[in-house]
């Protein structure tokens, strides 16, 4: 069992068992982990950004400069209300988490990126993270979840995670929900 950071339950996540490329057989044990982010963090999580091109192409925008990366830190430290994630595969920072409580109502939460390093996509990872969100999240009676871009698969994700669409906030925004 983790500790509590504002609503959020840290520690590891259930075990991710993987059979290794080319193996015919033997399994390995992958623990996925949350640590919050912290402003000393900007360089790592630039570099986690740097490894996510397609994303940023997809909401049409540059991977955001290192300096970009330490001021939204900075903020993140003075908002009460938002909470952020780096996830880890064991050692190796993998994504990053970024929500935020009481928001857009007292009894909301909103997700507003869940990226997962495009190398590391389709291993179930983005799944399990939200699933910890999800059983962790305290006080809130839905979580939305933001989708900038035409994101087809960020779409189907949320969707076939239980949430539903909710209205397009313009031409790059669209807002999914789940009841809690």
């Amino acid at each position: 069992m983790g500790r509590t950071h504002g609503g959020f339950l840290l520690g590891n996540l259930s075990p991710l068992s993987q059979t290794p490329a080319g193996s015919m057989g033997g399994m390995r044990t992958l623990n996925l982990s949350l640590r919050p982010v912290l402003p000393e963090d900007a360089s790592l999580l630039h570099q986690l950004f740097l490894r996510s091109p397609g994303y940023f192409a997809l909401i049409g925008m540059e991977p955001p400069a290192l300096e970009d990366v330490a001021r939204d830190l900075a903020t993140l430290e003075k908002d009460e209300r938002r909470r952020a994630f780096l996830l880890y595969l064991e050692e190796e920072a993998v994504g990053y988490l970024d929500y935020k409580l009481r928001y857009p109502e007292p009894e909301d939460a909103t997700l507003s990126l869940l990226l997962i390093r495009e190398d590391r996509q389709g291993q179930g990872l983005g799944r399990r993270a939200l699933e910890h969100l999800l059983n962790h999240l305290t006080g809130a009676e839905r979580l939305y979840a933001v989708v900038y871009g035409n994101n087809a698969r960020a779409k189907a994700f949320f969707q076939a995670q239980g949430f539903r669409h909710v209205k397009d906030g313009g031409p790059t925004l669209s807002w999914y929900v789940r009841e809690l």
